[in-house]
């Protein structure tokens, strides 16, 4: 299990992530949603050691492993889907996957190459050939093999239908529900949030740096809310006081964001 608690990340004097917390749990998928410039590309990447001076905790099964390097971070047991995909066009599709496999054993990696050409049989017809004469269906494929090739217990992904076309789309959620189901945790930045719902088991909505909701899919889907902390900072405004928090006897989507809302405007007052 991931569980992130409180991260904090600062870019210089500009303090980009101040308060985000998620989790990932085996055979479940976590969505991020937020606008863009929410800190969720950023939370995720301190997450997995690219940015080393973050604050806060982030354990796996209950190691700490906030501020050690990518690799070590690979070893306990946490990969990364990122975003573009970050597919090594003139390698083969073999040689992105063996590279995905690089803290592991070639007996290993041998296993793993081969579950992964089960799960993807384009992949294992592809195998000689380079990686960037494939589309963009089949990189991101290649991408989300080549982060299973280190068997993690937690898959990251930022943003994985960026750039597909909508006929992919469908394809390649189904991909991720399918990593899901075979027992990893999934945390998933997605932008296209109808997609991401459909196949989410639960919910974090991050606003200027940090977490103001979190819930089960099921519940976010009947929320109108979640579209406006979607859509941004134009239809925040819009947002109703109360959206259904009454019938549930919760506090609702957009009461939390309102108050994020407040209490950033008084960060800049004062």
């Amino acid at each position: 299990m991931l569980e992130v608690t409180d991260l904090h990340v600062s870019y210089g004097p500009v303090h980009a992530v101040h308060g985000v917390s998620m989790s990932a749990t085996a055979g479940r998928i976590t969505l991020v949603l937020g606008a863009n410039g929410a800190g969720k590309t950023t939370s995720l990447r301190a997450i997995t050691g690219f940015l080393r001076d973050a604050k806060g905790s982030v354990t796996i099964n209950g190691k700490q492993i906030l501020g050690k390097f990518p690799h070590v971070v690979v070893k306990h047991g946490l990969s990364l889907v990122p975003e573009g995909r970050k597919i090594f066009f003139p390698l083969t599709v073999e040689e992105n996957l063996r590279v995905g496999g690089y803290t592991a054993s070639k007996a290993h990696n041998a296993q793993m190459m081969a579950k992964i050409y089960e799960l993807f049989p384009i992949l294992y017809e592809r195998r000689d050939g380079a990686a960037g004469l494939l589309s963009g269906g089949e990189q991101q494929m290649l991408a989300f093999g080549r982060a299973l090739m280190s068997d993690p217990e937690v898959i990251l992904m930022d943003e994985p239908s960026m750039g597909l076309a909508p006929s992919m789309v469908m394809r390649v959620m189904e991909q991720v529900r399918a990593i899901a189901d075979s027992g990893i945790g999934v945390l998933m930045v997605e932008q296209n949030a109808d997609a991401g719902l459909g196949i989410a088991d639960d919910v974090v909505v991050v606003s200027r740096g940090e977490s103001v909701w979190s819930g089960t899919a099921e519940v976010a889907q009947s929320d109108k809310a979640v579209v406006h902390a979607f859509l941004g900072e134009s239809a925040l405004a819009e947002t109703p006081a109360d959206i259904g928090a009454a019938d549930r006897g919760e506090t609702g989507l957009a009461e939390a964001l309102n108050a994020a809302e407040d209490d950033a405007s008084a960060d800049r007052t004062n």
